[in-house]
């Protein structure tokens, strides 16, 4: 009512009120709090006609005189002005901790007392090379429910230049936005490695031999080298053919190329090299060196070269654990492909006794000097057959030869990488073509593998431009449609629902095998289409047009795929339930009493008994026994993992091998085999936040749920897989990220404090405890995920 009377007033009762306020100051100390006192009441006067715009040639309501001492005495008007920003930190500094800044909120000289950030509508961003990052933003309560300081929390992990932009009520903070500099850390030995990456390295006893290095800290930010300590790095060699006292070697810095590199002339002979960081071994630091003088480096670089070999006499001393009593006499053949040994029969007749390929499965080792034979004598093994020993005179340059065509088989170096861009280099020259003009292809959307193996039945429209129409759906393809097409049929093709490729167990996200009992109607032509596909997403991806299955393939499949020996080892992946509830039974206690055989009992769905496979000839009659059980179930490994779907693999490598040549392949393992077709899992925090389950609803839980999300956020794509590794057994997501975990990602309050993070990876479920500060949580986080330890108190 007294609002109602004061907006009728017209401008003398105003004037009347205003004069009231300069003159009584009781009146105003009431509605002011004081701050007449301090001002006076003709400044005060003037501000309220300046913040207004007051007219005095017009009337205005004494409404607008109230909303003017509102404004005033509003609080967030003021304090983005009057805040102060302490860092806590020198600048430069170096990443790898977690960080923090605090913004003290003062009014009138007071500090200004806040319950919530949410008070003074406060908003903090901070980025680096315009990528955001994740920070914590908390009032920083100590003995009471309020304070002045708002504390800002983040990890610096990426090194360079952090803007730091900060307002209260849309107004920039006094001062904003901050800029900050961190630089990388020290270089980590895991992360730190030799720049070409080779297992042996052939070179001349005429010149220097460098081995360089590229050193990055534990977040993959590169070092300078000019603040690296160089006494960290040795590179120690040992001669192996004579027994003399290793040589430690010191780093050199080039400054100007920002490099670490060694340098040394060898002498000729083989030597082993480790370079070390800290004394621990950084990545790729382990390799051979074999130094030969300069006419048979020179020999040996032409036979390479011109892809010409010769004949080397060599003599088998052991085959497996089998040492001969007499050496076999034999010959040494080294092509771009192949090491064959070969026998003569009777002088004449050349019988190949071993073959070796030229290729990352095969390893040789230095034995040593053959005393009965005044030779040195090497160690070849694969995957697919036992070992080989041989002496020969020409060792060194039947090692340098193998060594020389394996570097040039796969670009130079052994890291991923490289070899990527050499696989893709050696696909463009292996088919000399781009793309042969365009296949327009009709598939229908709701019998999409039938009908798109019907439109592709013509070899050649396989190396075409696929553009997609579906029937019935208008469009053009430009590009997405056919991609559409392209992700749709391979999860088609790969689901278990489709039976050509299924788990080992009902769990939605174990990987897939080919089916042994499939349907009678998914004949092989669907394999050999599968096959056809996966090389086809390999041609497109060579060609600039990245492409990936959707597909989670076990690892003994992909492994044959490249021509690997499979053993019980592949159990774990593929097939976990049996690797707990047998293989590691046998492994670890004696089954001398079990009565096993060297046989496997088959049951149809019923669980009757169909048949009894022998794993290997006259299976029923060889008992097992502590002394041959890795036998056995490296037996069982072959025969359930390979034996059994050997049709559908053959059927695949068919397809396959139309695109990509088997020994182009071969350069990668089964690992990187995986990331070369299905790509590498980018795991996406908000996705995360959106398909999780949440379970706790305390005050303190709310705060480390908030932690959670901004450490979460700063976590690389590798701590990221880690962490999910950690909550849920597996590193790999489902073809639909973390909307198609089953069950779902869960994070649940843990009634503990200041311990580690538990885990149910049955449930999925992560239990988060209480933590005293941001920095505890980070730390107990950080160990859980990356030493696997589960709820024991970190001191």
């Amino acid at each position: 009512m007294m609002l109602q009377e004061l907006g009728n007033m017209n401008r003398a009762l105003l004037e009347e009120i205003v004069q009231a306020v300069e003159t009584r100051s009781w009146l105003y100390t009431r509605i002011c709090g004081g701050v007449l006192l301090i001002f006076g009441v003709r400044w005060l006067y003037a501000k309220f006609l300046r913040l207004n715009r007051f007219d005095p040639e017009n009337s205005f309501s004494a409404l607008d005189v109230c909303r003017a001492f509102a404004h005033y005495l509003k609080p967030s008007g003021n304090l983005a002005e009057s805040a102060k920003v302490q860092f806590t930190w020198n600048d430069p500094h170096p990443v790898g901790n977690s960080m923090k800044l605090h913004v003290k909120l003062y009014q009138r000289g007071k500090p200004y007392l806040v319950h919530h950030v949410e008070d003074v509508n406060f908003s903090a961003r901070a980025t680096c090379g315009g990528t955001p990052i994740d920070v914590a933003v908390d009032v920083a309560k100590e003995n009471s429910q309020k304070s002045n300081v708002i504390s800002l929390c983040f990890t610096a992990k990426r090194a360079g230049v952090y803007v730091f932009i900060i307002r209260i009520s849309d107004k920039l903070v006094s001062g904003s936005p901050f800029v900050r500099t961190f630089l990388a850390g020290s270089p980590d030995p895991g992360k730190t490695s030799v720049v070409q990456k080779l297992s042996t390295i052939v070179t001349s006893n005429q010149g220097h031999t460098q081995v360089a290095l590229d050193p990055f800290d534990e977040f993959e930010n590169r070092c300078c080298v000019d603040s690296l300590c160089l006494d960290d790095f040795e590179m120690t060699v040992t001669e192996l053919v004579r027994e003399c006292k290793p040589e430690v070697l010191q780093v050199r810095a080039s400054g100007l190329l920002n490099t670490l590199f060694f340098s040394k002339t060898f002498a000729a002979g083989i030597y082993a090299a480790c370079v070390t960081l800290k004394g621990r071994t950084i990545s790729g630091g382990k390799f051979k060196v074999i130094s030969l003088s300069a006419s048979e480096f020179e020999e040996v670089s032409q036979c390479v070269g011109q892809k010409k070999s010769e004949d080397h006499e060599s003599y088998i001393t052991c085959v497996g654990s089998e040492e001969y009593s007499k050496p076999k006499k034999v010959f040494a053949y080294i092509s771009s492909k192949q090491l064959v040994l070969r026998e003569f029969i009777l002088g004449l007749l050349p019988v190949r006794f071993r073959t070796f390929r030229v290729s990352l499965a095969t390893t040789f080792d230095y034995v040593g000097m053959n005393d009965k034979l005044g030779f040195p004598a090497v160690t070849f093994t694969d995957d697919n057959q036992a070992s080989v020993t041989f002496a020969s005179k020409d060792a060194m340059k039947i090692l340098s030869i193998f060594a020389m065509h394996l570097s040039k088989n796969i670009g130079g170096s052994e890291t991923f990488v490289d070899k990527q861009e050499f696989f893709y280099c050696a696909m463009r020259r292996h088919h000399n073509i781009s793309f042969l003009g365009e296949a327009r292809i009709t598939v229908d959307r709701s019998n999409l593998l039938s009908s798109s193996m019907h439109a592709l039945r013509g070899s050649y429209a396989w190396f075409k431009k696929i553009r997609v129409i579906f029937s019935g759906e208008p469009g053009l393809d430009h590009g997405g449609v056919s991609r559409e097409w392209f992700d749709l049929l391979s999860s088609k093709i790969f689901s278990p629902e489709t039976e050509l490729f299924v788990p080992f167990s009902n769990n939605p996200q174990a990987l897939v095998h080919p089916n042994p009992n499939r349907s009678p109607l998914m004949t092989l032509k669907f394999y050999e289409f599968a096959g056809k596909l996966a090389g086809k997403c390999l041609f497109e991806s060579s060609h600039s047009s990245k492409q990936f299955i959707k597909a989670r393939l076990s690892r003994s499949f992909l492994a044959q795929l490249i021509g690997l020996r499979v053993d019980y080892k592949f159990f774990e992946y593929d097939d976990p339930d049996l690797y707990v509830s047998k293989i590691k039974y046998i492994l670890n206690s004696s089954v001398n009493d079990l009565d096993l055989t060297f046989t496997e009992e088959e049951f149809d769905n019923n669980g009757k008994l169909v048949k009894v496979v022998d794993l290997v000839p006259g299976g029923k009659a060889k008992p097992v026994s502590d002394e041959n059980k890795i036998e056995y179930i490296n037996a069982l490994a072959r025969y359930r993992l390979v034996t059994k779907v050997k049709s559908e693999t053959q059927a695949f490598l068919k397809g396959f091998n139309a695109f990509v040549p088997e020994d182009l392949i071969m350069i990668f393992d089964e690992k990187e085999l995986e990331l070369l077709l299905c790509g590498v899992s980018e795991y996406d925090v908000k996705e995360l936040q959106k398909n999780c389950i949440v379970s706790g609803r305390s005050p303190k839980f709310q705060k480390v749920l908030r932690w959670f999300w901004t450490i979460v956020g700063n976590y690389t794509q590798e701590e990221m897989a880690r962490l999910l590794q950690f909550t849920t057994g597996s590193s790999q997501l489902p073809p639909g990220g973390f909307s198609q975990l089953i069950p779902k990602f869960q994070i649940t309050e843990d009634f503990s404090y200041n311990i580690l993070p538990k885990a149910h990876t049955c449930f999925n479920q992560l239990n988060l405890p209480d933590y005293e500060s941001f920095e505890k949580m980070e730390r107990c986080m950080l160990v859980a995920i990356k030493e696997g330890s589960e709820g024991f108190l970190l001191g």
